[in-house]
């Protein structure tokens, strides 16, 4: 990750958890948010086993923002990035809709690693 990009990154991480401490949080909103990080890592480790093998021709990536073949320094960057940044997003959230984003984001995530096994996909670290 460049160093322009690293610092635009920590400024909104910045901004997001100031922000988040009007939020409450509670026990339930962690186990909420540990289960769709747990979705997050076997889409993550499944999107490094794409990058393994794409320069074979065998697999692409579909994630416009990585790359048909991403390296696996731009795959874990990505996926430590949006991991924060979906904690931020679910501290800011008024309890209202954050469930319906954790289990909104959760669903999709299950929806990847689905169709992700069903082609032949691991996750490896």
């Amino acid at each position: 990750m460049n160093k322009k990009l690293t610092v635009k990154l920590l400024v909104l991480l910045t901004i997001i958890f100031v922000s988040s401490a009007a939020n409450a949080w509670s026990k339930k909103d962690t186990y909420w948010e540990a289960a769709y990080l747990a979705t997050h890592v076997a889409d993550w480790g499944q999107t490094l086993d794409i990058s393994s093998q794409c320069q074979s021709g065998a697999y692409y990536e579909t994630n416009p923002i990585m790359g048909k073949c991403p390296s696996s320094q731009t795959v874990n960057a990505y996926f430590i990035g949006t991991a924060l940044l979906h904690y931020g997003a679910a501290h800011m959230l008024p309890k209202k809709y954050r469930r319906m984003f954790q289990a909104g984001t959760m669903g999709m995530e299950l929806s990847y690693i689905t169709n992700n096994a069903s082609i032949g996909l691991n996750v490896k670290f």
